[in-house]
């Protein structure tokens, strides 16, 4: 039996850090996966705003469970110098928040490569960033997510294939959802690799939509989790309900599109988490 363990990206709540952990404490949860924060992302943070955040977490006795990293969130025909860089500069925050455990990506084709080319370049690139993270004791965890390489359960599984369990999956059903692609499938596909799972969901339009009112099959799969695992399973709320400071940077806002209403993102926050809440409660 799994004991779910909630996280959450608490930029979705508020842009102010402060706000992040009262909105957090007030849904009694104890860890977060760092993105945002301040209205910036935690990568531009100095080394002595990252020792304020450190700080603001200890004292509220707040944890970190993941780095919501940008990494592999460039095509591949990119400044890819440029972005090992940036991972050296995230894994020297990360060892000063004490987070070995790095969310990324598998990269965007560019514009008129074939996928072969868009594969091999890729895996390439992918399997630098793991031997940067093998070599400072990181672990590197793939999401799946629209139009990088691992977009679909078939193709996020012939990458953790690939790379032979080195690589790590954190699994959004909602993305595949999102991306029209059978989120039913992600699960049973992935378990092997599965490090952590993120939560939102999508209607069959793709609109987002609170958990369990989409077709991401989050139950399904959390009873599934349940049945397969023992121990702490690290659950992160993502539900991207409302707009929030650094949406624009993560997706196209044209691709994001809601048909529920809510008057604050505290509110959105809540619904999503009490409907996760209401399905683990079940097992």
């Amino acid at each position: 039996m799994a004991n779910f363990v909630f996280s959450a990206f608490a930029d979705e709540i508020d842009s102010n850090f402060d706000k992040q952990i009262e909105g957090l404490k007030a849904l009694n949860i104890g860890y977060i996966e760092l993105r945002g924060v301040d209205g910036k992302s935690f990568i531009e943070l100095t080394d002595e705003e990252v020792l304020v955040v450190k700080n603001k977490l200890e004292s509220n006795n707040i944890k970190i469970s993941a780095l919501g990293t940008p990494i592999g969130k460039i095509n591949v025909d990119g400044d890819f110098e440029a972005h090992k860089k940036l991972l050296t500069r995230i894994m020297d925050i990360g060892d000063m928040l004490g987070c070995k455990v790095l969310r990324m990506f598998s990269f965007y084709p560019a514009d008129g490569m074939c996928d072969c080319e868009f594969k091999k370049i890729a895996f390439k690139y992918v399997g630098e960033l793991l031997d940067m993270a093998d070599a400072r004791g990181f672990i590197l965890c793939h999401e799946n997510e629209k139009d990088i390489f691992g977009c679909s359960p078939e193709r996020e599984l012939e990458l953790m294939q690939y790379f032979g369990g080195r690589l790590k999956a954190v699994l959004d059903p909602g993305n595949f959802a999102f991306c029209f692609e059978d989120a039913s499938k992600g699960y049973p596909l992935l378990k092997d690799y599965i490090h952590y799972f993120h939560i939102k969901d999508a209607d069959e339009s793709g609109a987002i939509v609170p958990p369990g009112k989409g077709v991401a099959c989050l139950e399904e799969t959390l009873k599934a989790i349940n049945n397969d695992r023992d121990g702490d399973v690290i659950i992160t709320m993502e539900p991207h309900l409302m707009n929030f400071t650094g949406l624009s940077s993560l997706s196209k806002l044209d691709d994001i599109h809601h048909v529920y209403s809510f008057e604050t993102p505290f509110e959105a926050f809540k619904v999503a988490t009490e409907a996760v809440r209401d399905m683990v409660s079940k097992f």
